[in-house]
C-alpha cells in the first residue's frame, strides 16, 4: 500500500511538472486569435496569414471585410517579382466602387505600444527594431512611433503614388527584405503557412512591372476565408530557443565559426525572425 501511495504521488508530481512546463511554454508564445487568421486557398494548397491589427487597424478591418464578402475569390496573384513580392487583388483593374473598395487613409506608423520589445538599436533603417507579439517592427522612442517591417513573409496593402490610395490590393514579401518600403506602406501581418507556395508562383513580365501577361491557374486564388483549420502560435523574443539564436548571431558561439573579429554583431530581426507553430514547445 505504501509503495502504491508513493507511485501515485510520483505520477501526480510528474503530471504537475508537465502541466507547469506547458504553462511556462505558453508564456513564450503569442496565440493568434482565430479572427486574425486568413486562409488563402490555391491550386497548390493553403496559404495562411496572421494579421496584426495593432500595426494598421483600419487596413486590417478592410482586409477582413474584403475576405468576408468573397472579394478575393477567383482572383489572382497577378504581379509576382522574383525576390520581391507576390501581389494580388482585382487583377490590377479598378474594381466597382463600394464601401469596401474606396481608398483609405495610410497607416504607415502607429503609436508605440508598451508591448513592443527592442532587439537591436541603431538598425540601418530605424533607430531600433524588435517585435510586437512576434511581428517584426521598427521603433522610434523619441517620436513615440512603431511600424511594421518589410521582412520576408510580411503582408501589406499596395497603393498608388499618393499615400492615401490603398483600397483592395495586397502583397506578400517572397524574397529578401525590401526595407526601403518601411514607413511607406501599411503593413497588416505576416505569412505563417505556405511561403513555399507563394514562392512557387509564376513570375510576371518584368517589363510590365511584374504583371503576368496572362492569368494562369497556378497563380489563382480559389477562395479566401477568415480563420484556419488549426491554431497558430508565434514565438516571442523571450523564448529560450530564440534567445539562444540571437546570442549565437551576436557572438558566433558555435564551433562552426572561427572568426568574430567584428563581434558582437548586429541582429537583423528580418533574418532572426520568431518561429511559428500549431503546437507550442
Amino acid at each position: 500500500m505504501k509503495f502504491k501511495f508513493y507511485f501515485l504521488a510520483a505520477l501526480f508530481t510528474l503530471s504537475c511538472s508537465a502541466e507547469d512546463a506547458v504553462t511556462s511554454n505558453l508564456n513564450h508564445w503569442y496565440e493568434v486569435p482565430s479572427s486574425d487568421l486568413v486562409t488563402v486557398n490555391t491550386h497548390a494548397g493553403d496559404v495562411v496569414f496572421a494579421l496584426a491589427p495593432a500595426l494598421a487597424p483600419e487596413h486590417v478591418v478592410r482586409f477582413k471585410n474584403l475576405v468576408s464578402q468573397g472579394f478575393f475569390n477567383d482572383q489572382y496573384f497577378y504581379r509576382v517579382i522574383d525576390g520581391f513580392v507576390a501581389q494580388a487583388g482585382s487583377n490590377g483593374t479598378n474594381p466597382e466602387v463600394t464601401e469596401n473598395t474606396t481608398p483609405i487613409t495610410a497607416e504607415f506608423v502607429v503609436p508605440l505600444s508598451v508591448e513592443a520589445v527592442i532587439i537591436e538599436n541603431q538598425d540601418m533603417f530605424a533607430p531600433a527594431t524588435g517585435f510586437l507579439r512576434g511581428f517584426p517592427i521598427g521603433l522610434d522612442k523619441e517620436r513615440n512611433e512603431m511600424w511594421g517591417l518589410h521582412c520576408p513573409g510580411t503582408v501589406a496593402f499596395a497603393r498608388d503614388v499618393d499615400k492615401d490610395t490603398a483600397s483592395t490590393e495586397f502583397y506578400a514579401v517572397i524574397g529578401q527584405a525590401p526595407r526601403h518600403l518601411d514607413r511607406n506602406m501599411s503593413v497588416i501581418g505576416k505569412v505563417v503557412e505556405g511561403m513555399a507556395i507563394l514562392q512557387s508562383l509564376l513570375r510576371g513580365n518584368i517589363e510590365n512591372g511584374g504583371v503576368l501577361d496572362a492569368m494562369e491557374a497556378q497563380n489563382k486564388i480559389i477562395s479566401a476565408s477568415l480563420g484556419a483549420d488549426r491554431p497558430y502560435f508565434i514565438q516571442l523574443s523571450t523564448h529560450p530557443e530564440y534567445q539562444k539564436r540571437i546570442n549565437t548571431g551576436k557572438y558566433l558561439d558555435n564551433p562552426f565559426f572561427h572568426d568574430n573579429i567584428y563581434g558582437p554583431r548586429a541582429i537583423d530581426v528580418c533574418y532572426h525572425q520568431p518561429k511559428f507553430t500549431s503546437t507550442p514547445w
